[in-house]
């Protein structure tokens, strides 16, 4: 596939981040809900279900955008999404770190703004490469 000159990657960045930010905050609730549930009947074991499901949600949901933004099929079958999930949790959380030493430094409605902005920039980007992991190959490849 060809490449895209890097002004008209930018939005898409923008909208994979914002979309998985929006998408991830409704998920998020219900992922919260079902680990109330989950912790509350089996503890320690509920809470291992839980952040399992957590990356299905995380992994699957980032699939889904990266197919839907890029036009970039992702490998769906239950280890890739769980794998994918992991990682992109555990990169999203490292680089999430300035973002939280900024908020407690300046604690303002306009930094929470700013900072979100500039991070749906950032996740897009993390995101979409994070995704290009677990690309599916073509037929023809072979």
């Amino acid at each position: 596939m060809g490449e895209q000159p890097q002004g008209s990657l930018i939005p898409k960045y923008f909208l994979h981040g914002i979309l998985f930010s929006i998408l991830f905050l409704v998920l998020g609730i219900f992922w919260a809900l079902i680990l109330v549930v989950l912790v509350a009947i089996g503890f320690f074991i509920g809470l291992i279900i839980g952040l399992l499901v957590l990356f299905f949600i995380i992994g699957g949901l980032n699939a889904a955008l990266t197919n839907f933004v890029w036009h970039t099929p992702i490998k769906s079958d239950w280890k890739s999404l769980l794998a994918h999930g992991f990682v992109l949790f555990i990169v999203l959380l490292v680089v999430s770190v300035p973002s939280l030493i900024i908020g407690f430094a300046i604690p303002s409605i306009v930094t929470t703004i700013v900072l979100f902005i500039v991070y749906c920039f950032i996740d897009g980007f993390v995101a979409k490469n994070i995704a290009g992991y677990w690309e599916e190959e073509d037929e023809e490849d072979f």
